[in-house]
């Protein structure tokens, strides 16, 4: 800014634009002082001085262009020598002017006239006028800046003035009126000139309202309203690399619908217009009069020979990476890549997701691309160095040097001693001590003087390390060594030794750092952290200087010699190993690749032992563990011997940088000879370290690679360049900047974020995008052409190379075996056909029967069904009835295994004694349950209908080939029954729960975001389009991983799990009783076999009304009048109809108790079965009531009874029909999966006598519910609904039990009014705009309960007050004395558990209560619940304490 002060004005022009054809009016100007910058504000003001007032577009582009370059709010003050003008020209200034001052319209509003230096407003309205005479002070202030000389003055517009016109044909033609058009959006500039006037601007630069400025970004998101008059109103979310803000246009004019249409989410653009502050949204919009698509600018590798990444990090490196592993491989496909690699932090959960992409792009490739799979793992050595050179000293015995040093830096290579602190211990007495300045040779950096608080004036009388060093060894002796962290002190001691040519010493060393970790459990093992723990005072002012931690650490290592006393040498101190040290040592990240199938195998091992035998987690806490899967390096070495796996150095957390940095040559050396390959990264991944002053300078920083890259290549190691990718484009390094200062699950924080406030918001995170060839050879140009081609190119071809095709996803399904299952399964299907059907087997029920079971058979999923039937037989023989899900009811051998109670065959009667059958198989039955009951022709039995005709086809495909999904709804009571019988059968290396993984969602993403404006400093400061984007950026990124709520893998046996996956705990939990797939188990769900054993809340609620009314739930009919009656009217409930504004008797009842079915049951009002289970179809079903049936039922076009409810409907109406069996079963498949009608399609089916509204009613169709699971609900609907019926008193204490989420108990017993009046309470609350946000998810569910409440004290139904000796813990039970009266239990008081009520009912064993004192004695009961017990008059007749007897 300073440079441009010296410029002249035209200059200044000329620098805004090349050929400005704005220069005319600037050549006489010039600057009437130097501008000023105003820092604290950010404003340039600037005075000019022009011979003539400049036209209102040169103006407003000058000070566009201005504050654009400047990048600042800007002052541009005029003088003119000339300042004549019309009333055009003003009004234009006039109508900017209104703009930023919106109130002021009154300006704009009313014409002006314009006499000599005058500007006069007549306006006849006085508030109006008011408002003119108070603010013109403003309008003048704006002129005289813009260069106008005029006065304004308000007048009384009277009647009688004529009012002055102006003639306009004098003046030409401003470009301004072009643009006058743009409110109407009919602006379509003819010549390309027209959008040139528009002045670029990035997003990040618009900072108010301004009009003709251009704008080009990428629509990330689109809305579309419909308003009031039925125009629509286009919102658009736009962004370029650094900020968003939001678009608006409107369909007016040219605008159509269809226009507004042509833009949307992923367009890139050049939008032209202006920005309004929008007084709805409350922010600045873009006001677009043209949007241009334009070709998205995308990175491109355009170098010949391209290179390989061998370190990428996706969404699933926990809370760091930020990209799908999918942007990956299509960004190195359009790049023209060979090989990626995939190498996130400590998992291989993307493993399946990059195989399904890139088989995908490898279709249209000459050239197959390869996946290098491969991972990041935290590796730590867990044996810790408590003694060096140890020997069989005794600790009593011996002599002790405690000591410590401070340093220049961490490097004992490249940094030096600068004080020597230590302290001779003999029997745990000081019997001297030593404190030396070290002169280094080299200045002293600002950070080490302020971290050791040692000066240039401390080192003025100091020696050099080589003068000194005598009076050190002298000092030091024999005596055995002891510093806290050992390996750093003891270990800088001897490298100064080497770097004289003095020998190391050989003393015995204690490193107390390894000590403590085998001692003792704690966070952190700092010597304060050890000192404060013993008691002993640690200055952290004082800290960091040699002598004063020597001292305190002397007294440390005393007090644990205390602790030691059953140690005797130090040999045996070394032995003091902790087991579970692999969780207190340091970690080094590597990288693991893996060269073919055998490698993958070993490194899913490798992934299972880091989140299993070696997660590492704070042993002495059980709730809430935050556990890091760790590898020791014992396992690595045991697999890589085989040949089948690549090791590589990683990052700047591994071992390779570490030692280079901070070590020696030698130990360097060593270090590497472990590694395949070493990795190097750009020079931007290691900067921080000299931000934070771990690394003195970049200077540094290379020497320090460049002795990594000399030291490999001397062993003939490979040296690769990586990027260490976190994201793909730079532009989303914003993002990963969000997740750097997040807290993750557990308040753990990321490794690059810093505690320090003001440190933090100046701090840069590195960049960590993935590059192309020609930007990764310009990273390591500093090495020189030849060795940047070899790491960059060369060395990374090498490695892929060595890598074969691998498929972490296997291409078939293996399903388990067990011996002889496919007999057995045969031989209970049959024997349970002829115990139902007779000796003879019907044709049909034969037929089926053979045909599933070979085709089950033959695909090999016989063992499915075979264990489904051993667990539903242990649930039925364990007292538990258990409800069928999904399509499985749509199979016969599932009926006949006892897996599933829904018979698929067409309806039909069959005799239990006789068996005599009779099936109605021409489509005039639509459901056996709705056939009446008859006697039998033969025997005289009553036989009941059966079977729903339900194709097999459903199920398993029509070639038997589909994997089956068998899901089974135990009681939620008996599902831990269910899974641990899975472990019987097949061992408990072969089951394991499905693994799910839990990402960021929407909301938790915006709290990120607004997370990290609080972090920076910086809240307020974003744009609502601005967080929207980045919150978009931050969704689906890991979080945490989880399980299946009931899904069982199976293993085969005579497979390994790691065939397939690795396997953890969910969550990283160690005290989790089940292991899941490390997979998310959707992803490997073709492969391995799934039960899924759910726990369901209607199986609970059958043993429950078994067990209170002694009632076998299986024998209830399903064709009971009084019972299917409350579906279409409350008749069958007996109920006051006088006081009930309910038309069905559905509240309460599983799948028909909501609003929303309860709405269909009063428009439907259904009878049988079959339309029950069409309603449970319409209800699940997606646009399958709504804008469909309901449309077709309303207008009379069809009934309940044809309307298409469930997806087998389809296929049997067609079958019915004549048509072909595999088009009825292709058009079902397409149709609920949301596809439609094929063109095809629909002349058959029309020529079949297939109706045009059953026609249009599948185009519609999103989603349907299957038949099987609809049979299954209504069933257990139909029960509960018996007992509704004619066992309400049992049916309520069911309800109130286990089917309510809250209750107000108190308004419930006081009875009818109290309850209605609470409904009315929650219902005005519900629809009053004011308290609607107010409502809680517990007011809501409140009202759902107290409906069925008031229901029952209609029906002649109560609730008894809790009593103390009869309520149960925690379930609703008859009044053995009041049959019409339930006790409710102790846990319908809120805030009163279950454990605390079983300690009510256990103290009541011994005897009643005899005060309220001996009861809260003999309870868990706080004295709050006693209060509230004793409100409700729980405790009537109790004494507040328990009475003295003398007797």
């Amino acid at each position: 800014m300073r440079n441009w002060m010296e410029l002249k004005l035209i200059d200044l022009v000329k620098k805004m634009e090349e050929d400005n054809p704005d220069l005319v009016y600037f050549e006489q100007g010039s600057f009437n002082m130097k501008p000023v910058y105003r820092k604290r504000s950010n404003v340039l003001h600037m005075e000019l001085a022009l011979p003539k007032l400049l036209p209102f577009q040169v103006w407003h582009v000058f000070c566009m262009r201005l504050a654009k370059i400047t990048r600042c709010k800007t002052e541009v003050y005029l003088t003119v020598e000339n300042s004549d003008t019309s009333i055009l020209e003003v009004s234009e200034y006039i109508q900017h002017f209104v703009s930023l001052h919106p109130t002021l319209r009154i300006f704009q509003d009313s014409l002006p006239s314009l006499e000599k230096k005058y500007l006069i407003y007549h306006i006849a309205n006085e508030t109006d006028r008011d408002i003119a005479i108070q603010n013109k002070h403003l309008l003048e202030e704006f002129l005289k800046n813009c260069g106008f000389q005029l006065a304004i003055t308000v007048e009384e517009m009277k009647v009688s003035v004529k009012i002055p016109t102006v003639k306009m044909k004098e003046e030409a033609p401003k470009p301004t009126q072009v643009y006058e058009e743009k409110k109407a959006y009919s602006f379509k500039p003819k010549k390309k000139k027209g959008l040139d006037g528009y002045v670029p601007f990035s997003i990040h630069d618009i900072s108010e309202e301004c009009h003709d400025i251009r704008i080009h970004g990428k629509i990330f998101d689109s809305e579309v309203r419909t308003l009031r008059n039925g125009k629509d109103i286009q919102t658009l979310w736009i962004a370029d690399d650094d900020d968003a803000i939001i678009m608006k246009r409107f369909e007016r004019g040219s605008i159509t619908k269809e226009v507004l249409n042509e833009i949307g989410a992923g367009d890139c653009v050049v939008a032209y217009g202006r920005v309004e502050f929008d007084s709805y949204s409350r922010e600045l919009v873009f006001m677009p009069d043209v949007i241009q698509k334009v070709p998205e600018v995308k990175r491109v590798d355009e170098a010949e020979e391209k290179r390989v990444e061998l370190h990428v990090h996706t969404k699933l490196s926990e809370m760091d990476g930020v990209c799908d592993i999918s942007e990956y491989i299509k960004t190195a496909n359009e790049w023209g890549w060979d090989a990626i690699a995939l190498t996130d932090h400590r998992v291989v959960q993307a493993f399946p997701t990059a195989q399904t992409v890139v088989d995908g792009i490898n279709k249209k490739r000459e050239t197959p691309m390869k996946i290098l799979y491969g991972v990041e793992m935290n590796m730590v050595d867990p044996m810790l160095q408590i003694v060096r050179n140890g020997d069989d000293t005794e600790l009593e015995k011996g002599t002790y040097c405690v000591f410590d040093l401070e340093t220049t830096g961490l490097s004992s290579r490249f940094d030096h001693i600068i004080e020597f602190g230590g302290q001779i211990m003999k029997d745990r007495t000081c019997i001297k001590s030593l404190q030396l300045f070290v002169k280094p040779p080299i200045a002293l950096s600002a950070f080490t003087t302020e971290l050791t608080n040692i000066s240039e004036e401390n080192m003025k009388n100091a020696k050099p390390f080589a003068e000194c060093v005598d009076e050190i060894l002298e000092f030091i002796g024999d005596s055995i060594l002891v510093a806290h962290n050992a390996s750093f002190d003891y270990g800088f001691l001897n490298a100064e030794l080497e770097r004289i040519g003095r020998k190391p010493l050989m003393n015995p060393v204690i490193d107390t750092l390894d000590l403590a970790r085998s001692m003792m459990d704690r966070k952190g093992y700092r010597l304060g952290n050890l000192a404060r723990q013993y008691g002993i005072r640690y200055d952290e002012d004082v800290a960091h200087r040699a002598d004063y931690d020597a001292e305190v650490l002397a007294q440390v290592f005393m007090h644990m010699l205390n602790d030691l006393k059953h140690i005797k040498t130090l040999k045996q101190l070394q032995d003091m190993q902790d087991p579970d040290c692999f969780n207190k040592v340091r970690d080094k990240h590597v990288t693991i690749l893996a060269k073919n199938m055998a490698g993958l195998k070993e490194l899913f091992e490798l992934i299972t032992l880091s989140h299993t035998e070696y997660l590492s987690y704070n042993r002495k806490s059980t709730a809430n563990v935050v556990a890091e899967p760790r590898i020791i390096r014992k396992e690595i070495e045991k697999r890589r011997m085989n040949g089948n796996l690549l090791i590589g150095s990683s990052c700047v957390n591994g071992e390779v940088f570490d030692m280079a940095q901070t070590r020696s040559e030698k130990e360097l050396a060593e270090v590497m000879q472990f590694y395949d390959y070493i990795e190097i990264q750009p020079l931007a991944n290691y900067r921080f370290l000299v931000e934070r002053n771990s690394i003195v300078d970049e200077a540094r920083l290379k020497e320090i690679l460049m002795s990594i890259v000399e030291k490999a290549e001397e062993m003939g190691k490979i040296v690769v360049a990586t990027s260490d990718a976190h994201y793909v484009h730079p532009n989303e390094k914003l993002i990963r900047d969000i997740y750097i200062n997040s807290q993750a699950i557990g308040g753990m924080r990321h490794a690059l974020y810093i505690y320090n406030q003001e440190r933090r918001r100046k701090f840069k995170s590195p960049d960590q995008h993935l590059r192309t060839t020609d930007e990764m050879l310009k990273e390591y140009a500093w090495l020189g052409q030849q060795r940047a081609y070899d790491m960059v190119i060369k060395n990374t071809k090498a490695i892929a190379d060595q890598i074969e095709v691998i498929r972490p996803v296997k291409d078939a399904l293996y399903p388990p075996d067990i011996e002889g299952s496919d007999q057995k399964l045969r031989e209970i299907c049959f024997e349970n056909a002829h115990k139902k059907y007779g000796p003879v087997l019907p044709d049909i029920v034969e037929k089926r029967l053979n045909r599933e079971l070979d085709s089950i058979i033959g695909a090999g999923y016989y063992v499915v069904y075979y264990i489904s039937h051993l667990l539903v037989k242990k649930s039925l023989d364990d007292g538990y009835l258990v409800g069928s899900r999904g399509s499985v009811g749509s199979s016969f051998v599932a009926t006949m295994s006892e897996i599933t109670e829904v018979n698929p065959l067409a309806p039909h009667y069959v005799c239990p004694k006789c068996h005599y059958v009779k099936f109605f198989t021409d489509g005039s039955v639509l459901n056996g349950y709705d056939l009446p009951d008859i006697e039998c022709p033969n025997c005289g039995e009553t036989i009941r209908g059966d079977g729903h005709d339900i194709p097999f086809e459903t199920f398993l495909g029509f070639e038997g080939d589909k994997v089956p999904d068998i899901d089974l709804n135990f009681s939620g009571d008996y599902q831990p029954n269910a899974h641990a019988y899975t472990k019987e059968v097949f061992g408990e290396d072969h089951v394991y729960r499905a693994g799910t993984i839990g990402t960021v969602a929407e909301k938790t993403a915006f709290g990120y975001v607004k997370g990290y404006e609080e972090e920076m400093g910086i809240e307020g400061s974003m744009r609502n389009a601005q967080i929207l984007r980045l919150a978009k950026g931050c969704e689906g990124v890991k979080r945490t991983t989880g399980q299946h709520p009931g899904g069982i893998v199976v293993v085969p046996l005579d497979l390994d799990v790691h065939d397939f996956t690795p396997v953890q705990y969910p969550a990283n939990d160690p005290y989790a009783e089940w292991k899941t797939t490390h997979f998310d188990f959707h992803q490997i769900h073709d492969n391995i076999l799934k039960f899924d054993i759910l726990g369901h809340v209607d199986p609970t609620a059958m043993k429950m009304l078994e067990r209170m009314s002694g009632i076998d739930v299986t024998t209830i009919p399903m064709n009971d009048p009084e019972t299917m009656s409350i579906f279409s009217k409350v008749d069958a409930l007996k109920i006051d109809t006088s006081k009930n504004t309910e038309e069905t008797g559905a509240a309460g009842l599983p799948e028909f108790g909501t609003p929303f079915v309860r709405g269909i049951l009063e428009l439907t009002r259904p009878t049988t079965f079959d339309e029950l289970l069409k309603i449970s179809g319409l209800s699940h079903g997606t646009d399958v009531w709504l804008g469909n049936a309901k449309d077709l039922i309303d207008d009379g076009i069809c009934t309940l009874k044809s309307v298409i409810g469930c997806r087998d409907d389809i296929m049997v109406y067609l079958l019915h029909k004549g048509l072909r069996p595999k088009l009825a079963f292709t058009i079902m498949e397409s149709v609920r999966k949301g596809k439609g009608l094929k063109d095809e399609w629909i002349p058959e089916m029309k020529e079949n006598g297939v109706e045009d509204w059953y026609i249009e009613s599948c185009k519609k169709i999103k989603y349907m519910f299957p038949k099987a699971h609809a049979v299954a609900y209504v069933m257990m609907a139909i029960r509960i609904a018996w007992f509704k019926v004619h066992e309400p008193q049992y049916y309520y204490c069911m309800f109130f039990s286990i089917r309510c989420d809250a209750y107000d108990i108190e308004t419930m017993i006081k009875g009818e009014q109290s309850i209605r009046k609470k409904m009315q309470e929650i219902d005005f609350k519900l629809h009053d705009n004011a308290q609607k946000k107010d409502v809680t998810k517990k007011d809501k569910d409140t009202y759902n309960t107290l409906e069925l409440a008031l229901e029952m004290t209609l029906r002649g139904y109560y609730f008894a007050n809790i009593d103390l000796m009869r309520s149960a813990s925690r379930d609703f039970i008859v009044d053995p004395e009041r049959p019409n009266y339930i006790i409710p239990p102790f846990t319908s008081i809120d805030g009163l558990g279950e454990s605390v009520a079983d300690t009510v009912v256990e103290a009541r064993k011994n005897g009643a209560f005899l005060s309220k004192e001996d009861l809260q004695r003999r309870t868990a009961l706080s004295g709050t619940l006693i209060k509230k017990l004793e409100s409700m008059g729980v405790l009537e007749g109790l004494q507040e304490e328990n009475q003295m007897s003398l007797f």
